[in-house]
């Protein structure tokens, strides 16, 4: 669906400088291009790739999407320079691919109430027509050869493997890790998602992430067999497409040193890698023995909602401890007062008070999507270890504490 299903060695191809100004001219006349397709499909396909489109002045042809056929099916594909994401849907007609602006497309396509589309432009024309119903758009196009080129993944590479994940299981992997995914650009190897490859011939895939105060981590293991590689990170932007786009699919990862694809249903996302080196993770999870209480997730939830009012960009612990019932959470703020909330569960009489991100706390509670979860500390400085109750094996999160 983006060209080739794998590729050579050849580099990822980068579009150079004048790409900008080429593309802000319209394109040139080219062969035609004459194509039918159902509505309801074209209009879910480009309504799909709108949310993963930046708005862009500089390089017109990134907010381009590329209508191309191949065989009986019409590619309706964004591309970006280090991402590109392609959905395919029945279509009868011919003609070299077409770039037009996708907001501008996904627009009319939004209001147009046609049951066909009609895409038509001539030799000699300087606009694609699309015709629908009622309904009709003349659009200029750009140049489709000046969208850049991401090939996936080469099979030749040393580093190549592929992995098939049963229905859901992508996305139950990163649910637990997209949360924690930095944002700080200054340590880039952290926005994304990592995931591990067999490590010491386990044979399972794990995803991690973490932003330096919480860590996130899942673990599966697919029914064949996967030889250990070193980890990859697979950069935020394509995290969230896969998130928002093969909810509850059969999902195949493909992988080399430098790229991704992940495939499914009628996607294929491909990716650049994060050229850089994931940190050593495991150093910072406690080891125990751990004094454990569980609380319900909904509670915390609920805590930091009631507790908007006395939070502020400088007081933002909650102080955690032991009370009569269970255990207390507190945010307190000198010029406000305080909240708190009384966390009812069964708890070692002997957990000293500590300090918790409100945020991150509630976070947590939200990124394991169970009612309840199991709490492990050992001393008031050290990590805590967090589990959604029943868990599998692997599945855990962490957070740092808090001064309080």
């Amino acid at each position: 669906m983006l060209e080739e299903t794998h590729a050579d060695n050849t580099p990822v191809s980068s579009p150079s400088r004048s790409i900008g100004k080429a593309a802000a001219k319209p394109a040139k006349a080219a062969a035609a291009f004459s194509v039918d397709v159902d509505a309801g499909p074209f209009r879910r396909a480009l309504a799909a790739l709108v949310p993963h489109c930046e708005v862009r002045n500089t390089t017109p042809i990134l907010g381009c999407v590329t209508l191309k056929m191949d065989g009986e099916r019409l590619v309706v594909a964004h591309r970006d320079i280090d991402m590109a994401i392609a959905s395919t849907v029945p279509a009868l007609g011919t003609g070299d691919a077409v770039a037009v602006p996708l907001r501008t497309l996904a627009a009319f396509m939004s209001g147009a109430d046609g049951a066909t589309v009609q895409i038509r432009k001539s030799a000699t024309d300087e606009r694609v027509t699309f015709t629908c119903g009622d309904f009709s758009a003349a659009i200029i196009p750009m140049r489709a050869d000046d969208a850049p080129e991401l090939k996936g993944p080469s099979t030749a590479d040393a580093g190549y493997r592929r992995v098939a994940l049963a229905e859901g299981v992508m996305n139950w992997l990163i649910g637990l890790t997209m949360p924690f995914v930095s944002t700080e650009e200054t340590r880039y190897y952290l926005n994304g998602v990592a995931f591990e490859f067999s490590v010491n011939n386990d044979g399972m895939v794990r995803a991690i992430a973490t932003d330096g105060h919480r860590l996130g981590s899942r673990q599966t293991k697919p029914s064949g067999p996967l030889r250990e590689r070193a980890t990859v990170i697979i950069p935020r932007a394509a995290i969230k497409a896969i998130a928002a786009l093969a909810r509850n699919k059969e999902v195949t990862l493909s992988v080399d040193d430098t790229r991704a694809e992940l495939t499914f249903g009628d996607f294929t996302i491909r990716t650049k890698l994060i050229d850089g080196t994931f940190p050593d993770w495991r150093r910072v999870v406690p080891r125990g023995p751990f004094k454990e209480f569980e609380l319900d997730a909904g509670r915390i939830i609920k805590l930091h909602r009631a507790s908007k009012g006395v939070r502020s960009y400088d007081r933002q612990a909650v102080k955690i401890e032991r009370c009569e019932g269970g255990m207390s959470a507190t945010a307190n703020n000198s010029d406000f007062g305080s909240v708190s909330a009384v966390l009812r569960c069964e708890r070692s009489d002997d957990i000293a008070p500590f300090g918790l991100s409100g945020r991150y706390f509630s976070d947590m509670a939200k990124a394991f999507g169970t009612k309840r979860l199991r709490f492990g500390v050992t001393a008031a400085g050290d990590p805590v270890m967090i589990r959604g109750v029943d868990g599998p094996a692997g599945e855990f999160g962490i957070l740092m504490p808090m001064r309080i």
